[in-house]
Protein backbone atom coordinates (compact mmCIF):
# COMPACT_ATOMS: atom_id res chain seq x y z
CA UNK A 1 0.00 0.00 0.00
CA UNK A 2 1.37 3.29 -0.80
CA UNK A 3 2.15 5.85 1.28
CA UNK A 4 -0.04 9.36 1.12
CA UNK A 5 3.45 10.99 0.38
CA UNK A 6 3.95 8.15 -2.61
CA UNK A 7 0.24 8.78 -3.81
CA UNK A 8 1.09 12.88 -4.12
CA UNK A 9 4.36 12.06 -5.92
CA UNK A 10 2.80 9.62 -8.25
CA UNK A 11 -0.24 12.32 -8.52
CA UNK A 12 2.72 15.35 -9.21
CA UNK A 13 4.43 13.06 -11.99
CA UNK A 14 1.54 12.16 -13.84
CA UNK A 15 0.34 16.25 -13.67
CA UNK A 16 3.77 17.15 -14.83
CA UNK A 17 3.81 14.82 -18.09
CA UNK A 18 0.31 16.12 -18.83
CA UNK A 19 1.10 19.54 -18.53
CA UNK A 20 3.99 19.39 -20.53
CA UNK A 21 2.13 17.72 -22.98
CA UNK A 22 -0.58 19.91 -23.58
CA UNK A 23 2.12 22.90 -23.45
CA UNK A 24 3.50 21.38 -26.54
CA UNK A 25 7.38 21.24 -25.40
CA UNK A 26 9.49 19.20 -25.81
CA UNK A 27 10.88 18.14 -22.53
CA UNK A 28 11.91 15.14 -20.15
CA UNK A 29 11.60 15.76 -16.48
CA UNK A 30 12.70 13.90 -13.57
CA UNK A 31 11.07 14.03 -10.29
CA UNK A 32 13.70 13.59 -6.47
CA UNK A 33 11.65 13.20 -3.91
CA UNK A 34 12.91 15.04 -1.03
CA UNK A 35 11.74 14.70 2.82
CA UNK A 36 8.86 17.81 2.97
CA UNK A 37 8.62 17.50 -1.35
CA UNK A 38 10.24 17.42 -4.43
CA UNK A 39 11.71 18.89 -7.21
CA UNK A 40 10.93 18.43 -11.00
CA UNK A 41 14.17 18.65 -12.78
CA UNK A 42 13.37 19.56 -16.05
CA UNK A 43 15.44 18.81 -19.38
CA UNK A 44 15.43 18.35 -23.19
CA UNK A 45 15.02 20.31 -26.45
CA UNK A 46 12.90 23.29 -25.20
CA UNK A 47 14.95 24.59 -22.03
CA UNK A 48 15.57 27.79 -24.21
CA UNK A 49 12.13 28.49 -23.82
CA UNK A 50 12.43 27.57 -20.36
CA UNK A 51 15.00 29.83 -19.06
CA UNK A 52 14.00 32.59 -21.66
CA UNK A 53 12.94 36.02 -20.29
CA UNK A 54 14.70 35.45 -16.87
CA UNK A 55 13.09 31.98 -16.83
CA UNK A 56 9.53 33.20 -16.64
CA UNK A 57 8.15 29.72 -18.04
CA UNK A 58 10.28 27.66 -15.15
CA UNK A 59 8.30 29.90 -12.61
CA UNK A 60 4.86 29.55 -14.04
CA UNK A 61 5.10 26.09 -14.24
CA UNK A 62 6.30 26.22 -10.66
CA UNK A 63 3.35 28.31 -9.27
CA UNK A 64 1.19 25.95 -11.46
CA UNK A 65 2.24 23.09 -9.89
CA UNK A 66 2.07 24.37 -6.11
CA UNK A 67 -1.41 25.95 -6.97
CA UNK A 68 -2.59 22.53 -8.07
CA UNK A 69 -0.95 20.62 -5.32
CA UNK A 70 -1.69 22.46 -2.12
CA UNK A 71 -3.86 21.34 0.53
CA UNK A 72 -4.89 23.49 3.07
CA UNK A 73 -4.86 21.69 6.28
CA UNK A 74 -1.93 18.97 5.42
CA UNK A 75 1.91 18.81 6.19
CA UNK A 76 3.39 21.06 4.21
CA UNK A 77 4.84 19.55 0.43
CA UNK A 78 6.57 22.09 -1.94
CA UNK A 79 7.44 21.43 -5.44
CA UNK A 80 9.82 22.95 -6.80
CA UNK A 81 10.49 23.22 -10.54
CA UNK A 82 14.28 23.72 -11.67
CA UNK A 83 16.18 22.89 -15.31
CA UNK A 84 20.10 23.09 -15.95
CA UNK A 85 20.70 23.94 -12.21
CA UNK A 86 18.96 27.51 -13.10
CA UNK A 87 17.94 27.74 -9.48
CA UNK A 88 21.29 27.44 -7.89
CA UNK A 89 23.49 29.22 -10.67
CA UNK A 90 20.88 32.39 -10.11
CA UNK A 91 20.69 32.06 -6.48
CA UNK A 92 25.51 32.88 -6.26
CA UNK A 93 24.56 35.57 -9.28
CA UNK A 94 21.98 37.06 -6.87
CA UNK A 95 24.18 36.62 -3.79
CA UNK A 96 27.32 38.56 -6.03
CA UNK A 97 24.59 41.56 -6.99
CA UNK A 98 23.43 42.06 -3.20
CA UNK A 99 26.41 42.25 -2.05
CA UNK A 100 27.71 44.45 -4.54
CA UNK A 101 24.60 46.51 -4.26
CA UNK A 102 25.44 46.75 -0.33
CA UNK A 103 28.55 48.07 -0.99
CA UNK A 104 27.63 51.05 -2.92
CA UNK A 105 24.51 51.40 -0.82
CA UNK A 106 27.33 52.18 1.91
CA UNK A 107 29.14 54.18 0.29
CA UNK A 108 26.60 56.13 -1.07
CA UNK A 109 24.07 56.16 1.42
CA UNK A 110 21.33 55.88 -1.06
CA UNK A 111 19.12 52.99 -1.52
CA UNK A 112 19.15 50.52 -4.41
CA UNK A 113 15.87 49.03 -5.90
CA UNK A 114 16.52 45.75 -8.07
CA UNK A 115 14.51 44.63 -10.83
CA UNK A 116 11.26 43.08 -10.00
CA UNK A 117 11.93 39.08 -9.19
CA UNK A 118 9.98 36.80 -7.65
CA UNK A 119 10.09 35.63 -4.13
CA UNK A 120 12.23 33.03 -4.05
CA UNK A 121 14.54 34.99 -5.70
CA UNK A 122 14.07 38.07 -3.57
CA UNK A 123 14.19 35.90 -0.42
CA UNK A 124 17.57 35.06 -1.77
CA UNK A 125 18.68 38.90 -1.35
CA UNK A 126 17.19 39.25 1.83
CA UNK A 127 19.05 36.13 2.99
CA UNK A 128 22.54 37.37 1.75
CA UNK A 129 22.21 40.71 3.38
CA UNK A 130 20.51 39.70 6.90
CA UNK A 131 23.63 40.36 8.60
CA UNK A 132 25.29 42.38 7.05
CA UNK A 133 25.93 45.77 8.74
CA UNK A 134 25.28 49.02 7.79
CA UNK A 135 21.79 48.37 5.23
CA UNK A 136 18.80 46.86 5.44
CA UNK A 137 16.56 45.26 3.20
CA UNK A 138 12.68 45.23 2.32
CA UNK A 139 10.16 44.38 -0.39
CA UNK A 140 8.44 47.18 -1.98
CA UNK A 141 5.91 46.46 -4.79
CA UNK A 142 2.94 44.16 -5.32
CA UNK A 143 2.56 41.12 -7.57
CA UNK A 144 4.69 41.29 -10.65
CA UNK A 145 6.36 44.61 -9.85
CA UNK A 146 7.72 43.44 -6.34
CA UNK A 147 10.97 44.30 -5.99
CA UNK A 148 13.89 44.32 -3.03
CA UNK A 149 15.14 47.47 -1.86
CA UNK A 150 18.83 47.90 0.33
CA UNK A 151 18.90 51.28 2.49
CA UNK A 152 21.22 52.42 4.62
CA UNK A 153 20.83 51.20 8.58
CA UNK A 154 20.49 53.68 10.99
Amino acid sequence: MKTEKEKRIARVTSFVKELLAAAELDLEFRCDAEDQGMTVHLYGHDVGLVLNSGARLLYAINHILNRAFYEPGTEAFNLLVDCNDYRSRRAEELEGMARKAAEGVKESSEPYLFDPMPASERRVVQITLAEEPGVMTESEGSGLERRVAIFPAG
